[in-house]
């Protein structure tokens, strides 16, 4: 394999600017040399390598979005919602010199870097990529791997302490979509309904007192991670799971217009779900009231 190029030159480039072009043979370190693999290798942003029932994009342009929901519509909910002020006074927090804004943005960068060595299971009697665990193995390989370590460190100089707070970021990144879990035993199951629900509230309490030193990215990262699923936003402002469903021919027709995967459709009405669950999730952390 090739050294990973650098971008020492263009010194107007941003650290996560830089490490986001890096992306494509960063991930290639990772991708198993099998037939399986062959267009993935090839073409590691191809969208039908990635969970394309639930992704509209391949992971590197997915990730792309991902920076820059959180560069601006994340800024925009968290104002609505009433906790901007307090979401800025813990990103302005600093490690080594360097804010948790800053090291967010890396870590958003590498939160699928997992996703690259995909396994696979039989489905229909074909074999299909099974991303399951992506987010562990995404940590794992920026505070273990000596590739990325060395990029991390000689290229970036980013600190041990800086090092393992983006590593915990990636790999927390889909925490608070384990909440599914919760709604599943519910009689609304994961719905907006759900989401203004007690036993949301509840979930959420539990999750943040699971990670009290990341409970605020796990929000973060849920919500930008969700919309940059698809950028269709037509259900987004839905405030009922009915208002959503009423909205089902609209998206049939966007999604035919543009070309897109029909099976989309699920991740586009789920996006005012995500971020109900994620407006019920920061607000009850950080004790706000719900507005």
């Amino acid at each position: 394999m090739e050294p990973i190029q650098t971008f020492e030159q263009e010194a107007e480039l941003t650290m996560e600017q830089k490490l986001l072009k890096q992306l494509p043979q960063l991930g290639k370190l990772f991708i198993e040399n099998i037939p399986e693999n062959r267009n993935f290798r090839k073409n590691p942003d191809d969208p039908f390598e990635h969970h394309h029932k639930w992704h509209q994009f391949g992971i590197i342009t997915h990730t792309e979005k991902f920076l820059e929901y959180f560069n601006t519509q994340a800024q925009d909910y968290f104002k609505q919602w009433g906790i901007d002020k307090e979401i800025n006074e813990k990103m302005s927090e600093e490690i080594d010199g360097m804010t948790k804004e800053d090291l967010l943005r890396i870590a958003i960068v590498l939160h699928d870097l997992g996703k690259f060595e995909r396994d696979f299971e039989e489905k229909d009697g074909k074999l299909e990529p099974d991303y399951k665990g992506h987010e562990k193995r995404s940590e794992k390989f920026i505070k273990k791997d000596s590739r990325v370590q060395e990029l991390l460190k000689q290229e970036y100089k980013l600190t041990d302490a800086q090092i393992k707070y983006i590593a915990r970021c990636a790999g927390l990144h889909y925490e608070l979509g384990k909440v599914r879990n919760v709604a599943k035993k519910t009689p609304e199951g994961f719905t907006i309904a759900f989401a203004k629900s007690d036993e949301c509230k509840k979930a959420c309490k539990d999750i943040g007192n699971k990670f009290p030193d990341y409970k605020v990215e796990v929000g973060i990262l849920f919500l930008c991670d969700s919309l940059a699923k698809t950028d269709v936003r037509v259900a987004a402002k839905a405030k009922t799971d009915l208002e959503v469903e009423a909205m089902a021919e609209e998206i049939k027709e966007v999604i035919e217009d543009r070309n897109l995967n029909p099976k989309l459709i699920n991740a586009i009405k789920q996006v005012s779900t995500n971020n109900e669950i994620t407006k019920t999730y920061l607000t009850t952390i950080l004790n706000k009231k719900i507005i």
